[in-house]
């Protein structure tokens, strides 16, 4: 696995800086599924990360921060559900995109709070042409943002 250098600017400095590659984490429990993504992220000139599991990415968001994170939701023992949440309280600026195999409906939660949902099989060009508006900070303030709460943990609505 590859790891960014120690020192970077972070994603809540904004879009990168000319002439700083863009530092993505790509986290899902599937080799194929993550390689692949992996060398279509990569063939654009960013720096990308894989992290297998959720504990392997939150060891490496613990480490540094990126400027995009994508993930899958159904992973164990820490899925994607519970990095989601955990990244959206603790850095809210930082675009999530989620990959998964459910449908928007059956994953709405995720879909609600990531900035962008993609589902599998995931069309390459979309996620390409998104992630470079996303990276290049020229996306609109689409379905989700720092602007959306978490629920309560004790409300059941």
């Amino acid at each position: 696995m590859q790891h960014p250098p120690p020192v970077r600017q972070t994603a809540a400095s904004g879009p990168p800086t000319a002439g700083r590659v863009p530092w993505i984490l790509l986290i899902d429990d599937d080799p194929a599924v993550c390689e692949s993504l992996r060398r279509v992220l990569a063939t654009e000139g960013w720096r990308v990360t894989t992290a297998r599991t959720g504990a392997d990415a939150l060891e490496r968001l613990h480490e540094n921060e990126p400027d995009l994170m994508i993930t899958d939701l159904c992973m164990k023992p820490v899925n994607g559900w519970d990095l989601l949440f955990h990244e959206r309280l603790q850095r809210p600026h930082l675009p999530i995109f989620v990959i998964t195999a459910l449908s928007r409906q059956a994953a709405n939660g995720a879909a609600q709070f990531a900035a962008e949902f993609f589902q599998k099989p995931v069309d390459l060009d979309d996620l390409l042409a998104t992630t470079r508006r996303y990276l290049e900070g020229s996306h609109s303030d689409g379905p989700t943002r720092q602007t959306r709460t978490l629920p309560h943990p004790s409300r059941t609505d």
